[in-house]
């Protein structure tokens, strides 16, 4: 079970798209929690129960239970009282809503949108994550399996039952290792906030004695969220949800789409960029410089966090790269293998933005990364550290990187708009040029495969299609 897989350092830029999109996609396909049922994992004979108080509805009684299965697995589920009456709910397929209400959060912790919130210096990391299942299939069809679980705990949440689950780390690194559920059955739902390492336990527990929970319409409303109905929940690995293979990651591009890159200096139109078209907007990568220290960067640039990046005397300093043999979640815990460090680079782009048109712009938002492209025949392999793969003799199974705040996908930059002081560029007048300065950390051995990808869209593919790719690569010194 990759540990680096719950790693939630979500890029700077854009908060408003990218950044909550990529949070999203990252913390549900990468979560360290799956449903239980028999046919997938087998119930330890031994298993001890840890039951807590019981809560009543409608004349039902209700036991949320523990069950240890194998070592490091927990098995959470809500359970009906022997001898009392059958719940006779059905799914209708209707959508529900809920207001969530946080009446307590940590100081410094702010709320990012519906359900989720973080500490304000470290904006859509880490923090604090709810949702809620509707149990229209009944309430005591509630059934999660946790694994790699190194500590658990029940709870009394405000006079509800609930579960603590404490989840194995590796490193220092900011990764979604809690998890508590706490059972609503008087509304029919259960409510799931994960939590990361940067939220002390005890704070994790009492965000949840604050929380409170009231049927709501559908509203824009901040605290109002659809709740998952928990028979789609069930079917959602069952081949009952098709997944649009458009939206996967991009893992390589043919050699040539890559031919498709623009030389430095040359002009790109980036007028359909964005979701808001912006006809006449161009950019033009004007330089790029190669060092080690801070002194190439502006203050403005740099965040409490970007700055531990850097040594004492202004050298980057390198990465951590943790080789880990998974373990299987449930007997079974993932091991360090060995572990090195990976030399980085600054690489710092420069990026004109120019208006072409006739019409001044606002609220434009820009974004930067590099890509690693190895060429392999045909195809260029996009490279990243924890995407390794082991040889044959290799006794680790997948790489976990100690990245820095700033990386190949996440830039530093000095131009900052909007709302909320990121990635945007305020206004651009007719005939008029920002010039956007970019700082990346690379590692030095691949300075030589650098691309630089101006587009909006999360995809390689169509961002060399449409033109907004630009050819970095640094010749071997």
């Amino acid at each position: 079970m990759k540990l680096e897989n719950m790693n939630q350092e979500f890029p700077k830029m854009p908060d408003a798209m990218r950044k909550m999109i990529e949070q999203e996609v990252e913390q549900q396909l990468q979560k360290k929690t799956s449903k239980f049922t028999g046919r997938r994992v087998m119930i330890a004979a031994l298993a001890a129960t840890l039951a807590l108080g019981t809560t009543a509805f409608a004349g039902v009684l209700y036991r949320m239970k523990s069950k240890q299965v194998g070592t490091y697995a927990v098995k959470t589920t809500q359970e009906k009282e022997a001898g009392t009456e059958n719940e006779t709910m059905q799914p209708t397929g209707e959508s529900h809503y809920v207001k969530l209400t946080a009446e307590w959060l940590p100081d410094g912790m702010v709320q990012t949108e519906e359900g989720k919130y973080s500490f304000e210096d470290t904006y859509a990391q880490g923090g604090v994550s709810m949702l809620c299942y509707y149990m229209d299939t009944g309430d005591s069809a509630f059934e999660m399996l946790t694994q790699q679980v190194v500590e658990s705990e029940t709870l009394n949440i405000d006079g509800r039952e609930g579960i603590y689950l404490g989840q194995q780390t590796l490193s220092n690194e900011l990764t979604f290792n809690q998890q508590l559920y706490v059972a609503y059955p008087d509304l029919h739902l259960v409510l799931e906030i994960t939590a990361a390492s940067d939220v002390p336990k005890e704070d994790a527990i009492q965000i949840a004695e604050h929380v409170t929970l009231t049927p709501a319409e559908q509203s824009d409303d901040k605290d109002v969220m659809m709740c998952y109905n928990w028979s789609s929940y069930l079917t959602a690995d069952e081949g009952q949800e098709m997944i649009d293979e458009s939206n996967l990651p991009v893992t390589s591009v043919s050699m040539e789409h890559l031919e498709k890159a623009h030389p430095m200096g040359e002009v790109l139109d980036i007028s359909e960029n964005d979701l808001e078209k912006h006809p006449g907007l161009t950019a033009k990568v004007t330089d790029v410089q190669i060092g080690d220290n801070r002194s190439m960067l502006s203050d403005s640039m740099l965040g409490e966090d970007d700055k531990q990046a850097f040594a004492s005397d202004g050298t980057l300093l390198p990465v951590t790269l943790t080789y880990v043999k998974e373990g299987d979640g449930v007997n079974t815990l993932d091991q360090v293998i060995r572990t090195e460090e990976e030399p980085q680079k600054l690489v710092c782009v420069t990026v004109d933005y120019t208006n072409t048109g006739a019409e001044t712009w606002k609220d434009i938002m820009f974004n930067g990364t590099i890509n690693i492209l190895e060429p392999a025949g045909a195809e260029a392999k996009i490279w990243r550290a924890d995407t390794q793969t082991p040889s044959e003799n290799d006794a680790w199974t997948y790489v976990a990187v100690a990245s820095h705040s700033f990386n190949t996908e996440v830039g530093l930059y000095d131009v900052k708009g909007g709302e909320r002081s990121n990635n945007y560029i305020d206004s651009l007048a007719p005939g008029e040029t920002v010039t956007v300065h970019w700082a990346f950390a690379v590692p030095e051995e691949k300075l030589g495969e650098m691309y630089f990808d101006l587009g909006n869209t999360c995809n390689l593919t169509s961002d060399l299609t449409d033109g907004y790719v630009t050819d970095i690569r640094q010749q071997a010194q």
